[in-house]
């Protein structure tokens, strides 16, 4: 293997993480979102709005996102055609963008509800009895001690999302991982596996990256301190 030619080829597929990266945020950012939206309807009295919501989480968490990728890619112009709307002419970046938010969703609004489920059901009855209204209760008891214990498993879910948007190459998205098969078919598969494994140290940085600022979340997460202080005890 000629590590040379590794070291050379890094910084070219390197140009093409800003992209990568920001797909990858503003999906994150945009699937927490419908992942506390499911989250509340799953938890809500309406029953029809639970299952429908349920069979969407469990859709989504049992299929290959690949499989989603192509659903949405090639089966909703179709879908939509039969009802006289055409987005055929989108930019592959649209289809992407929302095959990403759907997948991280329903992993996403799991996490929440698991969350939401560990915390001990005094803490609201405590916000009940300061007289915190419904969302006072949320914003300034639930939702921090949710988020607290959920952010491990939230991180780790950012660094399946980065893995997760190399499969974009699929429908011709041409990010790190498209232009690292670009660069294999021009050489004619010279060099393969020296550009495989540059690929591999590009997405190695990108989720040191992220693991650095699950690090600092944690950090300055008042809630995760005292869990984990409390955990540690337990196991000590």
């Amino acid at each position: 293997m000629d590590f040379q030619y590794v070291l050379s080829v890094i910084p070219q597929l390197a140009g093409k993480l800003p992209i990568t990266l920001a797909m990858v945020g503003v999906c994150y950012a945009l699937g927490l979102l419908l992942a506390f939206a499911v989250f509340l309807g799953r938890i809500s009295h309406f029953h029809a709005l639970r299952v429908v919501l349920e069979a969407y989480a469990s859709f989504v968490r049992c299929i290959p996102i690949v499989l989603l990728l192509f659903l949405v890619y090639y089966g909703l112009p179709q879908l939509l055609q039969t009802v006289g709307i055409n987005i055929g002419g989108w930019n592959k970046f649209v289809f992407a963008g929302t095959t990403l938010v759907l997948f991280n969703g329903g992993w996403l609004s799991e996490i929440l509800r698991s969350a939401y489920i560990a915390l001990p059901a005094d803490q609201r009855q405590l916000a009940a009895t300061l007289g915190y209204g419904p969302w006072q209760a949320w914003t300034r008891v639930i939702i921090p001690q949710m988020v607290g214990t959920a952010i491990p498993d939230l991180g780790s879910a950012a660094i399946d999302l980065l893995k997760d948007s190399s499969l974009l190459f699929t429908i011709g998205i041409v990010d790190t991982m498209g232009l690292a098969n670009i660069l294999v078919s021009n050489n004619y598969g010279i060099h393969q596996a020296e550009i495989y494994l540059a690929v591999a140290l590009v997405y190695w940085l990108a989720t040191l990256v992220i693991e650095v600022c699950v690090w600092l979340v944690k950090r300055g997460n008042t809630y995760y301190g005292f869990i984990s202080a409390r955990i540690d005890r337990q196991v000590a």
